[in-house]
């Protein structure tokens, strides 16, 4: 019974590892389209509407809207949060990374996608 504890122990952990591979290859990516504005490619595979906290804004509601509205989404700040942080990864898979600006706090997350890439999965606003 031990035997088998442990080896589905070593199995968890060595698929977390490969998880965590799989997004620090994403991750590297991500990072480099985020630096280039490019909001085809920071938005691919995302299902719309998404959740997008910050100030008056609540909610992305469409490809379009996101592509033709980038730099209001991703603000400088925003920007510069993806470009130098690296998210932290939840119980639940999912990645985050937060930061406080303006007496709030804000979390961006990362959810895992098809065929080991992750996806923008929206903003989130609160108080610190």
């Amino acid at each position: 019974m031990k035997l088998l504890a442990n080896l589905l122990v070593l199995i968890t952990l060595t698929h977390q590892a490969h998880a965590v591979d799989h997004f620090t290859e994403w991750w590297t990516q991500f990072r480099a389209i985020t630096a280039k504005s490019d909001a085809a490619a920071v938005a691919a595979g995302v299902k719309f509407p998404i959740p997008w906290e910050n100030g008056k804004l609540r909610d992305i509601k469409s490809l379009e809207d996101f592509t033709q509205n980038y730099t209001h989404y991703f603000t400088p700040e925003i920007t510069k949060i993806v470009v130098t942080k690296k998210p932290e990864r939840l119980p639940n898979g999912i990645y985050s990374i937060t930061w406080k600006a303006r007496g709030n706090e804000y979390s961006i997350y990362f959810k895992p996608g098809p065929d080991k890439t992750f996806i923008l999965d929206g903003l989130s606003e609160g108080p610190p």
